[in-house]
């Protein structure tokens, strides 16, 4: 007991007192105040009053959940570490999250170094698993934004740097946009490789549309502008600036172009042989070729397969055309017949006008994907494999 600046000892002989100065009971208060803190250290749980101070700096094991609730006050952090030197926080557990954060924005990273990075995520196990996993149930589950440079960047040593899936009817693996009109939605440039491969086991490899301009454009300074190995079917009209030829292989075993016959307007043939008799024959056309051509004025060229004063086009119609011998003559021999007659169906306007883009350069030039200095990926954080 303390009675002004006296302490009352009690003990089984008696009461005795001891008078003590001002620095006595200030070096009793601090023998006093050391037991606290001895015997703070060898607690399992630290409390601080709202207000006070928390003091870390060992190891703690604990069987229940720590948790830090901030109630009231400004719209402030609830909980800050900073560590100017290593890491701030390491978080790890081995069979679930290392960390579990919801609210507005489950985590936010963010570094001051020029060669740091915001979040950091790593799978240890090294088989299976990922290093980050985002998921959202209704909308983006992984956002990545600049200013500047890139978005979201994706590299691998072994295998696809950016990979995407979707299994929803009218989805995407990947999808790219672009609201500029230099720019593009989807850009893939290789060196020595492919630029952007595409390949389905049951559909379209590569389905382009345009609103209002070219669905797909193959450009090459160099070489061809486009290549494939397959049946090619065309739905409307095809024009080329230079010639249309079939490559044929030649009796000497090398192939050479054949040439496509060119005329101002569209047309079909069909050509057979028919047999004069006594000066006189015809030739009826087949009807599925007359189906598809105008017989309103329709051309025939005749040779005479025999010794004769010569055959001529005695009259047409619309199922075929009557052939005679010249000069009345009653000759019985055979000729070969061509017809050439107007397709139909199209405008087939005679020199119809056509505009092309015959300088590559009038093209839209699609957006090279920028030389980026890829930085070196900074070794992984200092992580324990053990759960604290």
């Amino acid at each position: 007991m303390v009675q002004g600046n006296q302490i009352d000892l009690g003990g089984s002989r008696g009461r005795f007192r001891m008078m003590m100065s001002r620095r006595g009971v200030m070096g009793a208060a601090i023998a006093s105040a050391v037991v606290g803190l001895s015997q703070m250290s060898s607690a399992k749980v630290a409390e601080a009053a709202d207000g006070g101070p928390m003091i870390l700096g060992g190891n703690t094991t604990i069987n229940n959940t720590t948790s830090i609730t901030k109630t009231g006050g400004a719209t402030t952090t609830a909980f800050s570490v900073t560590n100017n030197n290593a890491n701030a926080i390491d978080a790890l557990s081995s069979t679930n999250y290392g960390v579990n954060a919801g609210g507005v924005n489950g985590i936010i990273g963010a570094t001051l170094s020029p060669g740091g990075v915001g979040v950091w995520g790593t799978n240890l196990n090294q088989t299976t698993g990922q290093g980050v996993l985002g998921t959202c149930p209704s909308t983006i589950g992984v956002w990545g934004s600049s200013g500047t440079t890139i978005g979201v960047q994706g590299s691998s040593g072994g295998s696809h740097g950016v990979f995407g899936s979707a299994s929803a009817a009218g989805s995407s693996g990947v999808s790219g946009n672009c609201t500029s009109s230099a720019g593009s939605g989807v850009t893939g440039s290789s060196g020595p490789g492919i630029g952007v491969s595409a390949s389905s086991t049951s559909n379209a490899g590569i389905f382009a549309t345009s609103g209002s301009s070219t669905a797909i454009i193959g450009r090459s300074t160099t070489g061809k502008g486009a290549e494939f190995f397959g049946d090619v079917e065309i739905t409307g009209n095809f024009t080329a600036s230079g010639m249309k030829s079939a490559a044929v292989k030649v009796g000497d075993g090398s192939t050479r172009r054949m040439y496509c016959l060119e005329s101002p307007v569209s047309f079909f043939e069909d050509m057979g042989s028919g047999q004069v008799t006594n000066g006189h024959g015809g030739v009826t056309l087949d009807p599925m070729f007359l189906s598809v051509v105008s017989t309103e004025d329709y051309q025939v060229y005749l040779t005479p397969e025999g010794d004769c004063r010569g055959l001529f086009v005695e009259s047409k119609s619309a199922g075929g055309f009557a052939v005679a011998e010249l000069m009345g003559g009653n000759s019985s021999v055979k000729f070969s017949w061509r017809v050439v007659a107007k397709r139909t169906g199209i405008p087939n306007e005679r020199f119809a006008p056509v505009s092309m883009s015959l300088d590559p350069a009038s093209f839209p030039k699609p957006q090279v994907q920028k030389e980026v200095e890829i930085p070196p990926v900074p070794a992984p954080p200092k992580t324990n494999l053990v759960p604290r």
